[in-house]
């Protein structure tokens, strides 16, 4: 009489999971034959039920509109309304079906649309989000406290992601030599003055020769953060802020070198870097008098760039220049005016297969730190071309270290207040690098530049 009765609940429940129908099957297996020709035409009954919970299988579109017809009635109403609904839970939690059954538990989507009615509901009583539930509220006017609001989006979930531009930095990391240090200053030796051969006559006398050794001296300069949080953002579960902050930082650290070492001018502002662009001792190829403008750039211009070139640095020589830059390039045509029609075809040959795009064979390196097209002006350095492994020596000391502190004074943003770490209950974050550069052999890379102005 136990199987009927059991049977029975089932039929009375509405539904029943497929691990209760398959067990219901095995039993009345083992029932004896008066108890099967009872229990049969129930059994296929129970096996027709749904396996879900018809309330609990709600579509988002019907908890959507369940929630809409929540919010247009009074406060005291959805009170009443989220009692009910709590009532029902708890009911269904004492019978141990529904939503709280070890079946429906592992279904992911019922779990979330309860989750997303619950903390809905709630938002739209409290006036405020749930750090589950983003309900973002609209007003159809544009007063901070008139009325009527256009409603809530229920169907926006606070996503952890936070999105960002993420630009391309570390160029100079990855084109110079890069070479680490145990101390915070470098000497590196460069020939300043090569030898000398002679022919010489039978019997005649040999002239002496020397090279002549110069030194460099690569400085290391720290560049440095510190962040403050709070508490409640450490905690903050959706998201690894520090991780994220740390991602950021290094990216800055990314930006600051590639500014520093190709356009820096030697101030506080670039580490007292002075860049390649501003290196009197770097190659340079200046555009016919009163091509003043980066738009003043020929095809021409380029070979000229390559012909001042060192022989020994152009099998791994490049072309370095910002990406707006880059674009003017594009619409250049080489050997235009022997082409008859002033066609000829375009100089910068776009990335193949296994190739970079070129200019007259060289591959282009896109540099986000240097000039832009908006940059323009006359006497102005704004495209690079040479080896820049052979012309200069990026140092570091170790990697970018990060620190985490829990007291002490930390100076605010604005610069004008200290920051309590015990009083304010919050956390710094010290993020240092120390690297640094020197362009050992100059002479290995050419830079562009437009004339002066005229008098």
């Amino acid at each position: 009489m136990d199987f009927l009765k059991k049977l029975k609940a089932l039929l009375a429940k509405g539904f029943a999971t497929s691990s209760e129908k398959e067990m219901i099957k095995k039993e009345l297996e083992a029932q004896s034959d008066e108890v099967k020709e009872v229990a049969e035409e129930l059994a296929e009954q129970v096996e027709a039920l749904p396996e879900v919970d018809p309330e609990e299988g709600k579509t988002e579109e019907e908890v959507e509109k369940a929630i809409k017809s929540i919010m247009s009635k009074e406060k005291s109403e959805i009170l009443d309304e989220v009692q009910k609904i709590l009532d029902e839970h708890k009911a269904k939690a004492v019978k141990g079906v529904g939503a709280y059954s070890p079946e429906a538990k592992k279904d992911a989507q019922r779990k979330v649309m309860n989750k997303f009615l619950r903390e809905g509901l709630l938002s739209v009583i409290n006036g405020s989000e749930s750090k589950e539930f983003a309900a973002v509220k609209k007003e159809m006017t544009t007063g901070s406290s008139t009325s009527p609001y256009a409603g809530y989006i229920t169907d926006e979930f606070l996503s952890a992601e936070i999105r960002h531009l993420q630009v391309e930095y570390g160029v100079a990391a990855r084109e110079f030599t890069t070479v680490s240090f145990m101390q915070s200053s470098y000497k590196a030796n460069n020939l300043a003055t090569d030898v000398s051969v002679f022919w010489v006559d039978e019997a005649g006398s040999i002239s002496s020769t020397q090279a002549v050794l110069g030194q460099e001296t690569l400085e290391l300069k720290k560049l440095a953060a510190i962040i403050t949080l709070t508490r409640e953002l450490l905690q903050e579960q959706e998201i690894d802020f520090v991780s994220f902050l740390g991602s950021r930082v290094a990216e800055g650290f990314a930006k600051a070198e590639d500014e520093a070492f190709f356009k820096g001018d030697g101030t506080s502002t670039y580490g007292s870097f002075t860049g390649l662009l501003e290196n009197s001792n770097v190659n340079e190829v200046t555009m016919d008098s009163g091509d003043t403008a980066f738009t003043d750039i020929t095809a021409e211009i380029f070979i000229d760039m390559i012909d001042a070139t060192p022989q020994g640095a152009l099998a791994n020589a490049k072309f370095y220049m910002h990406r707006s830059i880059l674009n003017l390039v594009r619409k250049l045509r080489e050997d235009a005016v022997s082409a008859g029609d002033g066609k000829g075809g375009f100089l910068y040959q776009m990335p193949s297969e296994g190739r970079q795009g070129n200019i007259w064979g060289y591959p282009v390196v896109e540099v986000e730190a240097m000039p832009t097209k908006g940059d323009t002006a006359a006497a102005t350095s704004f495209v690079l071309f040479g080896d820049l492994r052979k012309a200069t020596i990026r140092g570091i000391r170790g990697g970018i270290t990060a620190d985490r502190f829990n007291a002490g004074s930390i100076r605010n943003v604005a610069d004008n207040a200290d920051i309590n770490l015990i009083t304010t209950d919050r956390e710094a974050v010290r993020w240092v690098s120390q690297v640094g550069y020197i362009a050992i052999v100059p002479t290995a890379v050419t830079k562009l530049t437009t004339a002066a102005a005229s008098a």
